[in-house]
């Protein structure tokens, strides 16, 4: 949401008396057990709770257990994910299981996700379980400044950011053009970004008779870098910044994966390959 624009009002405030009565009796509840999120109220959400970091123990060790038996995973590089400061983790986007499974893998580390404001309206109660994770609002194809600011309270208190800089999942399995919020967050913030490239879970968009398949999965972490700090953040230095972060995606990904960029990085050449999925599953390497 732009700074200056109305809040709306809740989802379910928009139903008519039983609606009403839901979001009372909710709001009552969420004040009570959790205490009301504010950065939800920014944009119009009242009766959300905020984040709770014993939901996000129990939550994401089921979760997991879960992706680690439902999936053949191969976790590669977590250990170059840094611990003494606020991280982005910019990732691509293939499947809606991205973020739980980004978020199961990374588990005990807890990723505060920056998530269309669209997820947290879902009834009944996926909005909850939403804010509970963590994540926190931004309204997409917008100047939503306050969802920026946001995100750089969280790297200042040394916390995990988690992005997608297409800013939703390719329906090709490709990268898609990158949106520059990401990129801006980065050099406003100084946080280092750490570059991650998902492959194989676009086979998660089968539904669920996919996961009897148990589909192999690789998710590869990079190297963190930091982009140097411009005399003026303008459209230039921004559109500079993203050229470089998504490089370093796309460096994670085999050609195949490369879509939108596989021409404007060809340089990168086929030996990215030697890091995606081989043949045979690899064991996990845990942080």
């Amino acid at each position: 949401m732009s700074e200056g624009t109305a809040p709306e009002p809740a989802a379910a405030e928009q139903h008519g008396p039983v609606g009403s009565a839901y979001a009372t009796i909710t709001r009552l509840l969420t004040r009570a057990i959790f205490g009301e999120s504010a950065t939800l109220q920014r944009v119009g959400m009242r009766g959300m709770p905020n984040r709770s970091r014993a939901w996000y123990a129990v939550a994401g060790g089921v979760a997991h257990l879960l992706f680690r038996g439902v999936l053949r995973w191969d976790l590669v590089g977590f250990d170059r994910i840094p611990r003494d400061r606020g991280v982005i983790i910019a990732s691509n986007h293939l499947s809606s299981g991205d973020p739980a499974m980004l978020a199961a893998a990374l588990y005990p580390r807890w990723p505060k996700y920056m998530a269309k404001v669209e997820l947290f309206r879902k009834r009944p109660g996926f909005g909850y379980l939403f804010a509970l994770s963590g994540a926190f609002p931004v309204r997409r194809f917008d100047a939503d400044m306050g969802a920026l600011r946001e995100a750089e309270r969280q790297l200042a208190a040394a916390e995990l950011v988690g992005m997608f800089p297409e800013g939703h999942r390719s329906d090709t399995g490709a990268l898609i053009e990158a949106h520059p919020g990401t990129a801006l967050l980065a050099l406003r913030s100084g946080a280092p970004v750490v570059p991650v490239g998902i492959t194989g879970s676009e086979q998660l968009r089968g539904g669920w008779r996919a996961l009897l398949r148990r589909p192999r999965v690789r998710i590869l972490i990079g190297d963190p870098f930091e982009l140097a700090r411009p005399q003026r953040i303008n459209r230039e230095a921004v559109a500079i910044a993203q050229e470089r972060l998504m490089r370093e995606i796309a460096a994670r990904l085999p050609e195949d994966y490369r879509g939108f960029y596989e021409e404007q990085f060809a340089d990168l050449g086929p030996e990215a390959r030697i890091e995606a999925p081989g043949p045979e599953p690899a064991s996990a390497e845990r942080p």
